[in-house]
């Protein structure tokens, strides 16, 4: 589903695998038209990552790509050869938005630099996303997601439940190259208004490693407070703060307040233990959590998480289910607002997908387009739009600029 409430707003995107393509998907969501310039022959580095339709690899089969880029135009293109180079240099002719995340020394070897194409078009906003930005003594190092974000401190919290002296965990997915992203839209619609206003461009100068940092709760908070570091222990001192096993799957009990531990112990037909003096608080609950677990435990195998979580809500117990991803699928609050949707692809099909977070009122969503074959665009864009010929393509695919 997306919204046209970028309509007419033109991105081109020179990204790869998920930090760039996501900003540009969120824009796309919106009803801006990006293009997705993607290497001849080999496309985004996200075509060859799992998980891949029936496990049976292709370019054409990723679903990492296929969600990352739904709603984009697709074009083939070297910008390392003159005429590639000089290919793109007119799109950003025409474009509002260029975002990239490249490394900058390769940007600069390109000649891509911002310097250069605001000298193309001074109104374009550029949206650089690089694991560590494009200043400072890190800028030229090499990064990824697991880098930027163990550099960022998450390695040093993320848990192994009761044993702070077992490895750090990596978190899951992609969680905060996808942060990245989001990060990196939210500055870009904040320089499209201002050059809707003033008709000048920027450069946004994104980095991973500071998108980490700025949502990693309260450790820097807690350091720079109370001169305190967190460990990899359970939720800072807190308990419950746990994943607990029950009858049918996992509940997840997180209470911050000490009402809320009280309200659940009513929820649990208030046994006696839960009176002892081991349990009166949350740190020292947390401290004898060895002795706590297996009581509370004993209650949830009882039941199943339906059971809990319904009798939890009825008591204001800020507790949930942990559900699969079937489970979410088929979840009747997704399904009243429309929130998974059916997209056709050429290649496999109709498959499922999430759509968008949000509802804009009075505005009617679209359907949303399948993410583009590898190169599907490049006669509609560079014929239609820049006024090459076929043959022009032809000529441009031999010799590897398209």
């Amino acid at each position: 589903m997306f919204y046209k409430v970028l309509d007419g707003v033109k991105i081109v995107e020179y990204g790869n695998l998920i930090s760039a393509p996501f900003c540009a998907k969120i824009l796309a969501d919106l009803g801006a038209e990006v293009i997705k310039i993607e290497v001849p022959g080999l496309g985004d580095e996200s075509r060859r990552r799992e998980p891949f339709f029936k496990d049976i690899p292709g370019l054409e089969r990723s679903g990492l790509f296929l969600y990352l880029n739904m709603n984009k135009l697709g074009i083939t293109l070297n910008p390392a050869m003159p005429t590639g180079k000089k290919i793109l240099c007119d799109l950003l002719a025409q474009a509002d938005i260029f975002i990239e995340n490249n490394p900058p020394k390769k940007m600069r070897k390109l000649g891509l630099s911002y310097n250069y194409v605001k000298l193309i078009n001074p109104r374009l906003i550029m949206t650089s996303i690089t694991p560590f930005g494009q200043t400072g003594p890190y800028k030229d190092f090499e990064g990824g997601e697991l880098i930027a974000t163990q550099m960022g401190g998450v390695g040093n919290i993320s848990m192994r439940e009761g044993d702070a002296s077992k490895e750090p965990i990596k978190l899951p997915a992609h969680l905060f190259t996808f942060q990245a992203g989001l990060s990196a839209s939210a500055a870009t619609l904040g320089a499209l208004f201002h050059q809707s206003l003033t008709g000048e461009g920027t450069q946004l100068d994104i980095s991973e490693q500071e998108s980490v940092i700025q949502n990693l709760n309260s450790a820097t908070a807690r350091f720079s407070y109370a001169n305190q570091i967190m460990a990899r222990t359970d939720a800072a001192g807190h308990a419950p703060f746990h994943i607990l096993p029950c009858k049918d799957g996992y509940i997840c009990a997180a209470f911050v307040e000490e009402a809320e531990w009280r309200r659940f112990v009513e929820v649990m037909g208030h046994p006696e233990w839960a009176d002892n003096e081991l349990f009166v608080n949350f740190s020292t609950r947390a401290k004898y959590w060895d002795a706590l677990k297996p009581l509370i435990v004993e209650w949830t195998m009882q039941y199943t998480m339906e059971e809990i979580y319904r009798r939890s809500q009825e008591k204001a117990v800020p507790l949930g289910a942990v559900r699969s991803a079937d489970q979410v699928l088929l979840d009747k609050q997704m399904a009243a607002r429309d929130f998974f949707v059916e997209v056709n692809h050429p290649e496999i099909g109709n498959l499922t997908y999430q759509s968008i977070p949000y509802r804009f009122s009075g505005l009617q969503r679209e359907a949303p387009a399948a993410a583009p074959l590898l190169g599907q665009d490049n006669e509609q864009i560079y014929c239609r739009r820049l006024g090459y010929t076929k043959n022009d393509l032809v000529k441009f695919k031999e010799a590897g600029v398209i």
